[in-house]
């Protein structure tokens, strides 16, 4: 018995050194073939070189790298590993890599797997990764951190005959881990610009940080007409997706902020400030406009002009204002000074609302100076009374309900 079983061990032995000596030689071109077919698969050709030796990692071990670059592209990916007894290692990068859709692999890609939710789509910018995983004799769990910078990301498509852009995103998504345990670094996203459907913010920034129990923006600004919004403290529950908040104007043009209301049509300037309510609903998929209201600023003067004053006319009828009334005001808002000029939207059941503007001012006919005082409400349909492009909520649901 004693014989067999010391002739089992030597034959295991012999038989492991044998496996060791031929593995460099072996396992390299059988990983090659591997990912070249795996590669074939997507529509892709693939040259990928695996080298791998030995080591001493605190012990015998094994050592090795892996490349893989896309013919007729600029992906290329390289890695480094190792492990010897108890102890273990892997990393992985990639250079920074310029993309777009034009991009032989994603134009590849993208005609096996089409994107049908979207029209015109664009997209170009670069990308890199920097990730590694490591176990050790003194800490024997792993641990691992991975890096994606992500810098001058621009993209546009159209949904339902609505545009959106995306100009010169910059992020970097990041995250480390060890053993049971991860967590997402906080991420500060900054793009030059943001369109949906008309309505553009520019220099936008944001804190952002992700957990298992949500996601928190500590704080995000955008400029706005010339203006700044400013958001803060936005947590939304993994669970449910839903919340609400605050968004703070301060010092915005009244004439580009005018253009946003539907039957706006003329000149003004001067400076608005105020607070817009936003809620996230549905678990996320759509955006809804709350109470909002704006106001000039008070002890300045600004100037409007109506092109067409008839919806603010066509509301004092409706309230029961005399004719001659009415034509006094048509007056006065064809070329206004204001003191005042306020506007307060009230969210009713459903999708109406309450549109209230105030105008406080003089308006000068000759050697005439007349002071004027009006308040107008319009009824109707949110999206009807405010033109605010919030139509991107659709992009997940399709059409708001």
């Amino acid at each position: 018995m004693k014989k067999a079983i010391k002739g089992f061990l030597i034959g295991l032995a012999v038989t492991v050194v044998i496996v060791l000596s031929v593995l460099p030689v072996l396992l390299p071109p059988i990983v090659e073939g591997f990912v070249r077919s795996k590669a074939a698969e997507f529509g892709l050709s693939a040259s990928p070189r695996m080298t791998l030796g030995y080591c001493w990692r605190n012990g015998p071990g094994i050592a090795g790298t892996f490349e893989i670059a896309l013919t007729d592209s600029p992906w290329r990916l390289s890695a480094a590993f190792g492990a010897s007894c108890c102890e273990w290692s892997a990393s992985v990068k990639m250079p920074e890599t310029k993309f777009s859709e034009s991009d032989s692999v994603i134009r590849t890609l993208l005609e096996k797997y089409p994107v049908t939710a979207v029209s015109n789509l664009t997209f170009s910018g670069s990308v890199a990764l920097d990730a590694k995983i490591e176990r050790t004799f003194h800490l024997p769990v792993p641990i691992w951190t991975a890096k994606v910078p992500i810098r001058n990301l621009s993209t546009g498509f159209v949904f339902d005959e609505k545009a959106y852009s995306v100009d010169a995103l910059t992020v970097t998504p990041a995250a480390e881990g060890i053993a049971g345990y991860h967590e997402v670094d906080p991420m500060y996203p900054h793009a030059k610009s943001i369109s949906a459907n008309g309505f553009v913010m520019t220099n936008f920034f944001a804190a952002v940080r992700i957990s298992e129990e949500g996601l928190l923006i500590t704080q995000a600004s955008a400029e706005l007409c010339g203006g700044k919004v400013n958001l803060y403290s936005l947590f939304l529950d993994s669970k449910n997706l839903n919340s609400g908040f605050t968004l703070f104007i301060d010092d915005v043009e009244a004439g580009e902020m005018l253009d946003y209301v539907n039957g706006f049509s003329g000149e003004a300037s001067g400076r608005l400030h105020g607070k817009v309510q936003l809620f996230i609903r549905n678990g996320g998929k759509s955006i809804r406009l709350g109470d909002a209201f704006l106001y000039s600023t008070p002890g300045e003067t600004g100037k409007l002009k109506l092109d067409d004053p008839t919806p603010v006319t066509g509301n004092l009828a409706m309230a029961g204002i005399d004719e001659t009334t009415r034509n006094n005001v048509t007056d006065a808002l064809t070329d206004l000074d204001y003191s005042v000029l306020r506007l307060n939207l009230k969210r009713g059941e459903g999708k109406t609302a309450t549109l209230s503007t105030t105008v406080r001012g003089s308006a000068t006919r000759g050697k005439t100076s007349v002071p004027v005082d009006i308040t107008v409400n319009f009824n109707g349909e949110l999206e009807q009374l405010i033109n605010t492009g919030l139509g991107y909520s659709n992009l997940l649901k399709g059409k708001q309900k």
